[in-house]
């Protein structure tokens, strides 16, 4: 679990590296890679979760890259690491649950003149799920469905403010109940282009 933590900040320190080596007068339009690092907060459906852990999960750290082999499709990969804490229903006792989402998905960028871009995303994937209570620790694999629209906005050389709308949908089984792991994720970060 700690080597799927520290993949986005090897991620980071990569993008960092690569766009500064690359000249200043490089602009958003000739770019063929796309990075970001967000973090956010994710609004989940299930009522049971909502019982134990409250509304939803904090999106620790999302990694995204993204290359655009055409100029206006691209294909990318996305990697997040989700957390929250709750008590459970009968004995209020602590619970812990973990999510991982790892996504691949196609994306279509349009460029406006003031320099912001707009993104949406279709993809699919799995999540891994790590629940901690008194009554042990339960892990399930589940796949996962996205739909993600976003802007990005140029603050520095290659460097971009990001923000993101993301819907996971799947509704499936978990820990031999329905459970829709799924949810609202809503963040905002930094991206760099390359």
């Amino acid at each position: 679990m700690k080597k799927i933590m520290f993949f986005p900040y090897f991620l980071v320190l990569c993008a960092v590296l690569i766009t500064f080596s690359n000249t200043a007068s490089e602009n958003a339009n000739s770019c063929c890679f796309n990075t970001a690092f967000t973090a956010g907060y994710v609004f989940k459906h299930d009522c049971r979760f909502k019982e134990v852990y409250g509304h939803g999960v904090v999106n620790a750290i999302t990694g995204d890259i993204c290359y655009y082999p055409w100029e206006v499709w691209g294909v990318g990969a996305k990697l997040s690491y989700w957390r929250a804490k709750g008590r459970t229903n009968f004995l209020k006792l602590r619970s812990i649950i973990q999510e991982v989402p790892v996504t691949l998905y196609a994306r279509r960028i349009k460029d406006f003149n003031c320099c912001l871009q707009l993104y949406a995303s279709l993809g699919g994937g799995f999540v891994w799920v790590k629940e901690k209570s008194y009554l042990g620790t339960a892990k399930a694999y589940k796949g996962i469905g996205e739909v993600e629209v976003g802007l990005n906005y140029p603050i520095w050389c290659c460097m971009n403010l990001t923000t993101a709308f993301r819907y996971l949908f799947p509704s499936q089984c978990y820990s031999g109940k329905k459970a829709n792991v799924g949810g609202f994720d809503l963040r905002a970060g930094i991206g760099f282009s390359f």
